[in-house]
């Protein structure tokens, strides 16, 4: 506290008893200071010493937020490609865990007995039609029989083959067993089985509702491959590189993951882009959950990056300033970007040229409270 006070009261005594100020007019119509000249007793009292902007080689890393994401594999929506109703229905409520081919409902459908009826007809029409394609081509060959009949019952057993294939394949679709069907047994209703193992994630099935080829029955996310999906500025993306390794946390919860994809994209409106990494150890990964908000690291290797000491610099929303006195005795401040910070340095990168002078590297509060003035 007593640190803030004698900050306080020495920019309140360098205001007052500062000497000629220089200042520009905003276009607002304020009056903003951009150079000050201080006796040699105001910087006294203020603690600047001078000393130099150095060049060191910092670890760095890049602080981003995301969330937890699973790939499109490993998603899926259930539905059923012919409409009918929902006869029965397991307890699919979202957070259940199901297998892969676990049956979520079943649906009766007219049609899909109807299609179990055409195909059936169709294989016994397609025996009919294989012994009289043998007939008229027996009869052909003793020249007793017409050609034309011949050539007609090969087109007709093609149709029917052509047919039978088809709703074999529909059916197949369905989830039909052909096997069952081949014996002769329709069967009575759709079973609606989960594609993938997962979570039921959201889910729209009730009794007796009808259900189209358009409706969603359920969702599910699976519980394999999922991974974090970053968002980094594009001030960033120059640094980022697949490969490297990345600390997630949420909630307390801490995993490591590694960069596998960089997006070439960058929004238009938030100017940055897609980030993904994997996690790297399994055990983790099942901590997270699909969706979940993280924070997270990219450690983007050493960086070679311009240091200023900590006093020597004046912090100002997600930026700074720091200060160089030219020949002439005048301080100007000079805005830059934090690339890394720690108890004794601050990574800086000017925002614009830095002029010839001496740095100052101590007493950065007081003159930053001089210039907000």
């Amino acid at each position: 506290m007593n640190k803030y006070i004698n900050i306080l009261a020495t920019a309140i005594i360098l205001v007052s008893c500062g000497k000629k100020q220089e200042e520009t007019i905003t276009e607002e119509g304020s009056q903003k200071i951009t150079e000050i000249s201080l006796t040699a007793e105001q910087k006294q009292n203020a603690g600047i010493s001078y000393g130099e902007i150095k060049e060191q080689v910092i670890p760095m890393e890049i602080k981003v937020t995301g969330f937890v994401n699973v790939p499109p594999i490993a998603s899926a929506s259930v539905s059923v490609p012919i409409g009918g109703y929902v006869k029965t229905t397991n307890e699919v409520l979202p957070g259940k865990k199901v297998a892969a081919g676990e049956i979520l409902a079943t649906i009766a459908s007219l049609d899909y007995i109807q299609m179990q009826q055409d195909y059936l007809q169709a294989k016994s029409q397609l025996q009919y039609q294989s012994l009289e394609k043998n007939r008229q081509q027996t009869l052909n060959a003793e020249e007793v029989g017409s050609k034309k009949r011949l050539q007609q019952a090969e087109a007709d057993l093609g149709t029917l083959q052509a047919q039978a294939k088809g709703l074999a394949l529909k059916l197949e679709l369905l989830g039909c067993d052909m096997k069952t069907l081949e014996n002769g047994t329709i069967q009575k209703v759709i079973q609606v089985k989960s594609p993938i193992a997962g979570y039921v994630s959201d889910q729209n099935i009730a009794l007796g509702k009808y259900v189209s080829p358009t409706d969603v029955l359920a969702k599910i996310v699976g519980v394999t491959h999922k991974h974090v999906e970053l968002k980094a500025f594009e001030k960033d993306l120059h640094l980022i590189k697949i490969g490297q390794n990345v600390e997630v946390e949420s909630e307390g919860i801490q995993a490591n993951a590694k960069v596998f994809l960089v997006s070439k994209q960058i929004d238009l409106e938030t100017r940055n882009a897609a980030v993904h990494a994997h996690f790297t150890n399994e055990n983790q990964e099942e901590m997270f959950t699909v969706g979940q908000f993280v924070h997270a690291k990219i450690l983007v290797g050493n960086q070679k990056i311009l240091t200023i000491p900590q006093a020597g610099f004046a912090r100002n929303g997600k930026g700074g300033y720091i200060y160089i006195e030219n020949a002439g005795g005048k301080i100007e401040q000079i805005p830059v970007e934090i690339l890394h910070s720690n108890a004794e340095i601050i990574g800086i990168r000017p925002e614009k040229d830095i002029p010839a002078g001496k740095v100052i590297v101590s007493g950065a509060s007081a003159l930053n409270a001089i210039f907000s003035k």
